[in-house]
């Protein structure tokens, strides 16, 4: 605990002395997310929930301390209004990618610094969602497995490093022009599992390590392929009960830009497939993607999430509940336009086929997103 204040502190304070300062931007911005959501149909329960996530992000610039391409960075967020998902729509997979229980914390505080030869290093607390399986066509959706996919997500005993709380890691990529190839080791625990709403986690170490890995190529005319795969170092219980497994996946991920281009409007699709170690994770594999059209002003979209239970997990759900089903799907339709700015606004429909397998009804999910920032 004392190495990770420690870390946290020196971070912030490293970006503290280039706030406000001309030459150093971005040096400090505030964002406020905002999602007004409702079940139209089905789910657990009519409902409207209002959601937020606030952030304070500062930035050091580049050339920290004189040295050359190096930055320190802090994200500090505020939560409020999770349990969307839980509560009224019944899904899985989570409909917003910003519900999840109040807090104050920080998210992200580390420092980067390139070691030469086209090679970088980044240490800290982390989003390892910010490195390693990033859906940049995915990115505008607001259903969570257009961020980081469920297969992923749904590791480790409290999650990997990724929102609404992370854990210290180290992250060394090697980047070429045409691809790259990064590696990161994170503490396999991120906060406290049992107090979700702290401020600080407990101890290191509590789990062991989660090892992640991704080479990415880029290929003519637009295109990028993702090789991914994660594995922890600590075993956990299976669920069918006879003793402890590994929990490791692998994923593959191919984004494409189709027609036009980004200052008049492009056509760009993904499409993106994972699996998970069934005996110790309820999903075992993960098919996703869609499309986008649009520029950064204004854009359209639609894509499809489809999370399919492992064989354990499927016999295990089928003890708890019937009918039990295989897979939860969700569709999602959304639109994006910026009115200022500051504000951007986005109008959202969901249809979640078989939420959290079956437990629910299906679910039609209305939502409005406004995104405020200010630098």
């Amino acid at each position: 605990m004392q190495w990770f204040l420690r870390l946290t502190c020196a971070a912030i304070a490293l970006v503290s002395p280039a706030v406000g300062r001309a030459d150093d931007k971005p040096a400090a911005d505030l964002r406020y997310t905002t999602d007004i959501m409702g079940v139209a149909a089905g789910g657990e329960r009519r409902g409207v929930r209002w959601m937020g996530r606030l952030d304070l992000d500062l930035d050091s610039g580049t050339d920290l301390f004189g040295v050359a391409g190096a930055r320190a960075h802090a994200d500090i967020f505020l939560l409020h209004g999770g349990g969307f998902s839980a509560r009224d729509a019944g899904d899985a997979q989570v409909v917003s990618n910003i519900d999840a229980p109040y807090a104050i914390r920080p998210f992200e505080a580390w420092v980067a610094a390139p070691l030469g030869g086209g090679v970088r290093a980044k240490a800290g607390l982390i989003d390892l969602n910010s490195e390693f399986d990033v859906q940049s066509v995915g990115s505008p959706f607001l259903n969570s497995s257009f961020g980081i996919a469920p297969d992923y997500s749904q590791s480790g005993s409290n999650g990997p490093s990724i929102f609404p709380v992370t854990s210290p890691g180290l992250v060394v990529a090697i980047e070429r022009p045409r691809w790259t190839l990064r590696t990161a080791v994170f503490d396999a625990v991120p906060g406290d599992p049992n107090h979700p709403h702290r401020t600080l986690p407990g101890p290191l170490g509590r789990g062991g390590a989660l090892f992640a890995t991704e080479a990415m190529v880029k290929i003519g005319g637009g295109g990028e392929l993702q090789l991914g795969g994660w594995c922890y170092t600590d075993r956990f219980a299976r669920l069918d009960g006879t003793g402890r497994g590994r929990s490791a996946g692998a994923y593959v991920q191919y984004e494409q830009t189709l027609a036009g281009d980004e200052k008049t409007g492009a056509l760009r699709g993904w499409l993106r497939a994972g699996r998970a170690a069934a005996e110790v994770n309820d999903i075992g594999v993960y098919v996703g993607g869609g499309f986008s059209w649009g520029t950064d002003d204004r854009s359209y979209g639609i894509a499809v999430a489809h999370a399919r239970l492992g064989n354990p997990a499927l016999r295990t759900f089928a003890a708890a509940f019937t009918p039990r089903r295989r897979a939860e799907t969700a569709i999602e339709v959304t639109a994006t336009r910026r009115l200022t700015k500051w504000l951007q606004v986005q109008p959202d429909v969901q249809y979640v086929r078989h939420p959290s397998w079956g437990a629910a009804a299906d679910a039609l999910v209305l939502g409005l997103r406004l995104r405020f920032a200010v630098k």
